[in-house]
């Protein structure tokens, strides 16, 4: 046997061995990671959509008894439909009152009215007014108007109509005698959202002819219950110029009542 072939067995296995050492020093190839499926995303909720009818309707009834009963009945109620520039609205109202068993007050309104929008601001509108008011000396007036009205104040808080127009009325007396005349109008409302469940509204109604003029501003206090469900209080006046013998101008009635609102504003 050489003598040289033990050195070379040794060399060799030291050979191995520093090859060994070498890889397991080197960092391990880094195998890729398996992207994680991202989750779908929810799907978005659908549009609210705001339906073009709105409205409310509200009653209010009041009984008193002993020595003197009396009992009142008011009732009032609206519906609108907006769309784009183009909005009508019909409201109406009526109200009786008995003492004894004697009819002592008795009034019913109602009126159509049509707007067209030209901008955020300004609009052209027509309105077609009815009023029976007997203890007025009113037993019929219809009036017909087209005019101008201007948002004023556009909210949130705060909002502002201010309108003027002309037109025609023809009043019936209780002697059944008509009257026509040409009318200049005036009117307006104003809404005030105290909270998320207070408002406050004034509104104005003038007409102002040869014959007569009448001037009708109503306030009312809208508080939300629950929902839908509210409660008014309102005050109303009514003043006419001409009126019969021994009958009053002017005529004021406070009411509360209790509705339900529907749609979106």
């Amino acid at each position: 046997m050489s003598v040289i072939a033990p050195f070379r067995n040794a060399f060799a296995v030291l050979l191995i061995s520093a090859a060994a050492a070498a890889a397991a020093d080197e960092p391990a190839a880094e195998v890729p990671a398996v992207a994680e499926a991202a989750p779908e995303a929810a799907p978005p909720p659908p549009p609210v959509v705001k339906s073009p009818w709105l409205g409310d309707i509200a009653i209010g009834v009041v009984n008193t008894s002993g020595n003197t009963s009396t009992r009142s009945v008011n009732a009032r109620g609206a519906i609108e439909y907006r769309r784009t520039r183009w909005g009508n609205r019909f409201s109406a109202l009526a109200f009786s009152g008995t003492r004894d068993g004697l009819t002592t007050d008795e009034r019913y309104s109602a009126a159509n009215k049509t707007d067209y929008q030209f901008d955020a601001r300004n609009y052209a509108y027509t309105n077609l007014a009815y009023d029976n008011d007997r203890f007025a000396g009113v037993a019929e007036r219809y009036a017909v108007t087209v005019g101008y009205g201007r948002h004023v104040l556009t909210g949130p808080v705060h909002t502002l109509d201010i309108e003027t127009g002309v037109g025609a009325n023809r009043t019936k007396d209780q002697d059944d005698i008509y009257e026509t005349a040409a009318i200049g109008t005036l009117g307006g409302k104003y809404v005030w959202k105290i909270s998320p469940n207070a408002e406050f509204s004034q509104t104005l109604r003038a007409e102002a002819g040869v014959t007569n003029v009448y001037v009708n501003p109503i306030s009312a206090l809208k508080l939300t219950i629950v929902g839908n469900l509210f409660a008014t209080f309102n005050h109303e006046i009514r003043y006419n110029s001409q009126v019969p013998e021994d009958t009053r101008h002017v005529d004021q009635i406070s009411t509360i009542n209790l509705g339900y609102s529907f749609g979106t504003p």
